[in-house]
């Protein structure tokens, strides 16, 4: 993180404590409340162990911790006065809250997530919800997997930490592993059929995921951690809680990580350098701001994900070799097959009362990435690129082994504004705009390797570039986007019967400029695209009383097509691979009829959904060439129009039984493809394939699971296991996935305070206790994996999917300790 940004962000903070600070001033205290301000000096969130704190008990039992749900609902906590105890009534371990809006949400809350292993990433803490079907790399969440929403991929779902938006603006994919430590995470909460209306995503067809980072205490203190497992994993965690600085107010936290490990499968390993900070300012009226911060710097060495065919085999032998074995086949090498990445989010939020009656929030943010997924390759001395044929510098050899990066650096900065206005008890108004401009550039280089040992020269694919004997780097794809979106909204929230029958009206017009300069010799050097989407929605609920709730929505989406789909390609031999152009925004439109049951121990929802899809954007990884060599690459495909029905139910309750509170969740899924989807035949003429009323990819039919949660302030238990049905890989319906099932324990103890140490914990967790080896997600789907006739009689080759597989046996142990 430079200086420059950091004396930016400190700027900004005085900028916007001085701002709320004024309008503190002059709005009347006593007429207001902040229903989201932090847990009070000393406390922590309920669901957290005493490990995981780092207050004293005294000022645990002066005030104790509480968990505040959607509906304002405080859960009751038993705090004894040795801080060994701290038994919370959060309904399913966590897996649940209270909601009251008019949309199905699903939740996971402190709770849980301290229960987890401490390197989970976001991913696999939401894998229990009922929408999610979740597909891991590791166990200790080091790599990024595939999250699937009720059938969309996780580029097709908005991913934000604090308000800031997280989706790679270019295509809409979201790297889990790069966010935000767990230890530092409060809540996160999936709306999987709506998207707010001031949410700033463009990638958000099918839902909205929000990430809460932990507020700093009150009082001065920190936490540490320490964790060791499988394959050579450990971890190393502080965090330190300033407390109020002086006079000003201001309270912070900052934490830092560190986690390495080896693969599960092959050679190489992962490592991660983590930080996160926040900064909070409260007014006594109820205006905050504040600043949060995440950066991640991580280099992980990459894992091979198989077709059937190579599955089938070699099994779990599926990897990069651990030996150079020379020129002609060293580009399968693992040491050419390293993921760096480097990225920073800052998030500036500002809540200012300007009266009992107006309120505004704004919200500033920026983005920075850069890194690539690597492959590797032979490169002729006489090659082409773009459709000119150039000459390659390879020290006089005719050919030589080169790193084949995809590279890519982008920035994104954007402000979200809102006003509400509050003109009497039953309207809540509300207008606003979101602002964001972002600038990415995509290329791939070929870089130099040492042909002796196979060691590149620089990983990063920023030096040591292949160059032409003219002199000009030796770059395949090299194109930049600038997207430009301006977002207005409108909405009104209303209350009538006392508060029973809420009616939320909402439109925005979000309208997104995109353009793109591709440098590659003989493509198109500038395409653009316009799009201005319509996106209104409704939402109404009806409360019977205290405990019953229905509810009804409609709401419409979009995702905005990938850049890449606007470029043109070209390989090393001058062919052009692909030919881009304008392609229409994913829109949908949806509807959801619910009911939710929040009673004193019994909590539950059960929500039917309905999605029509226009222009499904379906996001294909895929490897360069054909081959696990080449490059790592994302690019969307168009699957044409999609009908997608179900069901949602989530059981969960407050302790039974001696402190147990068990969770229970199953979605039903009919989610088909309304359409022929275009194909070329091999002797390159156009066709269709048959796939109108095929299931659609990576959607079961089927899920199910069963969670429990034992806790009695000292000695917890928690486990899991999650069914998930069969789901197809190619849309023709030729390749799937069986039916697996998943499992994960955690155990834990917490001891009375010693010394300096609060509230001491060894902590256990362990997955696939069966050490079960199966297919446990789809990592590249095709159209169809084997040769078919199309609509028009022309034979349609086919390709093989590639698969994530699962993890095998896993376990962790942590020692934490507060102060």
């Amino acid at each position: 993180m430079s200086l420059p940004f950091i004396r930016t962000c400190s700027v900004t903070l005085l900028a916007g404590t001085a701002l709320a600070s004024v309008a503190a001033h002059a709005a009347p205290s006593s007429h207001t409340s902040h229903a989201s301000s932090p847990a009070p000096s000393g406390s922590r969130p309920a669901s957290a162990a005493p490990g995981k704190t780092a207050t004293s008990a005294a000022s645990a039992v002066k005030n104790p911790p509480h968990d505040t749900t959607a509906a304002g609902r405080v859960e009751e906590v038993s705090v004894s006065g040795s801080g060994r105890s701290a038994r919370t009534r959060s309904p399913g371990g966590g897996l649940m809250r209270v909601e009251t809006a008019a949309k199905a949400v699903q939740s996971v809350t402190r709770d849980f997530i301290a229960k987890q292993m401490p390197s989970a990433n976001v991913q696999q803490l939401i894998a229990m919800l009922p929408s999610v079907n979740v597909s891991q790399q590791d166990a200790a969440g080091l790599y990024s997997g595939q999250v699937n929403v009720r059938g969309f991929d996780q580029s097709e779902v908005g991913w934000t930490l604090d308000g800031a938006p997280l989706n790679d603006i270019g295509g809409g994919q979201f790297y889990a592993n790069e966010v935000l430590e767990s230890e530092d995470l409060e809540n996160i909460s999936l709306q999987p059929g709506s998207v707010d209306i001031h949410s700033p995503v463009v990638n958000a067809s099918a839902g909205l995921t929000s990430m809460t980072m932990t507020n700093p205490t009150t009082k001065a203190g920190g936490l540490l951690d320490a964790s060791f497992g499988s394959f050579d994993t450990f971890r190393e965690f502080l965090r330190l809680n300033s407390g109020y600085i002086g006079n000003s107010g201001i309270r912070a936290m900052f934490a830092f990580s560190h986690t390495k490990g080896n693969q599960w499968r092959g050679p190489g390993q992962a490592e991660k350098f983590h930080y996160d900070f926040k900064a909070v300012k409260d007014f006594k009226n109820g205006s905050h701001t504040g600043l949060t911060v995440s950066y991640n710097d991580q280099i992980n060495d990459s894992y091979l994900n198989p077709s059937l065919p190579n599955y089938l085999k070699s099994g779990y032998s599926n990897n990069y070799a651990a030996d150079y074995t020379g020129v002609s086949s060293g580009a399968n090498y693992y040491r050419l097959h390293v993921n760096p990445f480097r990225n920073v989010v800052a998030v500036l939020p500002t809540h200012i009362v300007v009266s009992p009656k107006i309120t505004i929030d704004d919200s500033l943010y920026f983005w920075h990435g850069i890194g690539n997924g690597t492959g590797a390759g032979l490169v002729n001395a006489s090659t082409g690129l773009g459709n000119q044929s150039v000459a390659l510098d390879l020290n006089g050899a005719s050919r030589a082994l080169a790193l084949t990066p995809s590279n890519q650096e982008q920035f994104r900065t954007g402000n979200t504004l809102s006003l509400h206005y509050k003109p009497d008890r039953h309207h809540d108004l509300s207008i606003g705009w979101w602002y964001e401009y972002s600038n990415e550039l995509q290329f791939s280089p070929y870089g130099r390797v040492n042909q002796a040992t196979g060691e590149p020269s620089n990983i990063w694919g920023t030096s040591s570039i292949l160059q032409t004997t003219t002199g000009q780097d030796y770059n395949v794809r090299n194109f930049l986007t600038l997207t430009q979106v301006n977002m207005l909204f409108i909405g009104d929230e209303m209350k009538y019967f006392n508060d029973r029958l809420k009616i939320t009206l909402g439109f925005k017009e979000a309208m997104v400029t995109r353009r793109t300069y591709n440098y590659t010799p003989g493509t198109t050097y500038n395409r653009n695209l316009h799009s201005a989407e319509p996106l209104p929605q409704v939402g109404l609920s009806w409360n019977f009383d205290r405990k019953n709730q229905i509810f009804v929505s409609g709401s419409t989406n979009f995702k905005m097509p990938s850049n890449t789909s606007l470029v043109d390609y070209y390989g090393t031999g001058k062919t052009q691979t692909q030919r881009g152009g304008a392609s229409n925004p994913e829109y949908t439109i949806e509807e959801e009829l619910g009911y939710r049951y929040n009673g004193d121990v019994i909590i539950g929802s059960v929500s039917f959904f309905n999605y029509n899809l226009s222009n499904r954007q379906q996001s294909l990884n895929y490897y360069l060439g054909g081959t696990a060599n080449g490059a790592s690459y994302s690019q969307t495909v168009n699957a044409g129009g999609q009908t997608t029905r179900g069901v949602d139910v989530q059981l969960g309750t407050r302790p039974i039984w001696h402190h147990l509170r068990p969770y229970v969740t199953f979605e039903y899924l009919h989610s088909t493809i309304d359409n022929n989807i275009a194909a070329t035949t091999t002797s390159g003429t156009s066709d269709f394939l048959r796939t109108k009323g095929k299931t659609a990819i990576r959607s079961p039919h089927e899920m199910a699971g069963i969670g429990i949660d034992y806790d009695d302030g000292s000695f917890w238990f928690s486990g899991q296991i999650k069914y998930v049905g069969k789901q197809y890989a190619t849309f023709m319906n030729d390749n799937a996935i069986p039916q697996y099932i998943t499992n994960n324990i955690g155990m834990g103890y917490r001891f009375h305070n010693v010394g300096f140490m609060k509230s001491p914990q060894i902590q256990l967790n362990m997955q696939n206790l069966t050490g079960a080896k199966f297919r446990s997600g789809v990592y590249g789907f095709t159209t169809n994996a084997h040769a078919t006739k199309g609509v028009f009689g022309g034979t349609i080759a086919g390709s093989a999917p590639s698969y994530y597989l699962q993890v095998p046996f896993s376990a962790m142990v942590t020692l934490s300790t507060g102060f």
